[in-house]
């Protein structure tokens, strides 16, 4: 498998990697750093070994941007737009990336054209396995035998880009992030990766089930995606959320219908749910960082507030909280 990213206008590649080499050297890692332009700046991690290429990138482009995605050989795709209003262009149409979606794919020896519109800041994460990667790596997974996208890759079925995606939930959230950080300080870290893929895989499967469970009781299958999107805004989203008002109109629903269509799809409020997804951020944050510096991070402008919800959520104050 050979993988690279090309932007055109600068004429810059980002990465370029072969990694169908006979030997396994381990988790690489790299750096790149692309900030000698007046209109662009790139920043992006990687992490690589034999078959396996993971990265996470960070664009703010001011005039418009062309990245040209090779990738040769029999591939799996898993990828997340964080951020932005990137589009993928064929000779047909312009296909929206999709923001907040984790996108699967199963391709061989393509070449993308992905538009990235000025001002508007992309951050994606993206996991690529070659096909023996993938399938060595489950090959004792019990479950993949009810997978749908599993089976495809054992048959040789390809799935094009945006032909298998879900919105993405806060435990996919967290797993993408831990896989393409990988900050674990570990003799073990290729070990642990692998442990994060299976991971990955099988909360995929879960949702896939999910989705096959078909539309909520009392919600609407337009509203059920709308739904699902706001879900996805907010978890990329909740340490600086938009307001009610916002939301409702990115994702092109009234503001009462959105209040009650979400907490009839997961059982809470959005304020109750962003609450949610702060606390489980801050217990993670133990240690790492003073309970100040927390507050900051998470977006509270109260020390105090932030620490009454914390107590309020787990029973003990952050501080307690290193003592245990």
């Amino acid at each position: 498998m050979y993988i690279e990213s090309k932007l055109i206008e600068v004429n810059e590649t980002l990465f370029s990697r072969d990694l169908s080499g006979n030997k396994d050297l381990g988790i690489i890692k790299d750096e790149i750093n692309i900030q000698s332009y007046s209109w662009l700046q790139a920043k992006c991690k990687i992490q690589f070994s034999k078959g396996l290429f993971i990265v996470e990138t960070f664009i703010e482009n001011k005039k418009n941007l062309t990245d040209i995605f090779s990738i040769s050989g029999e591939y799996i795709q898993i990828s997340y737009l964080g951020k932005g209003d990137s589009q993928l262009v064929s000779s047909k149409e312009k296909t929206p990336l999709g923001m907040g979606r984790i996108n699967c794919c199963y391709n061989c020896d393509t070449v993308n054209t992905i538009e990235m519109p000025a001002n508007k800041p992309t951050h994606y994460q993206a996991v690529y396995l070659s096909k023996e990667y993938y399938l060595e790596l489950l090959k004792n997974e019990v479950w993949v035998a009810d997978n749908s996208f599993y089976n495809h890759i054992i048959k040789g079925n390809f799935q094009k880009w945006g032909a298998c995606n879900f919105p993405i939930d806060y435990s996919l959230y967290h797993i993408l992030n831990e896989i393409t950080k990988n900050d674990w300080n570990t003799d073990f870290k290729k070990y642990y990766l692998e442990l994060r893929l299976k991971e990955l895989f099988l909360s995929l499967h879960f949702c896939q089930e999910e989705l096959c469970n078909g539309v909520v009781k009392g919600i609407s299958e337009e509203n059920l995606e709308k739904i699902r999107t706001a879900h996805a805004y907010l978890i990329e989203n909740f340490k600086n959320p938009p307001t009610i008002k916002v939301l409702a109109r990115k994702v092109l629903l009234n503001e009462l219908q959105l209040k009650k269509d979400f907490k009839m799809m997961y059982g809470k409020t959005i304020r109750s749910f962003i609450i949610d997804l702060r606390m489980k951020k801050a217990k993670s944050l133990l240690g790492k960082h003073t309970v100040s510096e927390m507050a900051g991070i998470l977006g509270y402008k109260s020390v105090p507030h932030f620490i009454n919800t914390f107590k309020k959520c787990y029973g003990y104050t952050p501080k307690q909280g290193l003592n245990q």
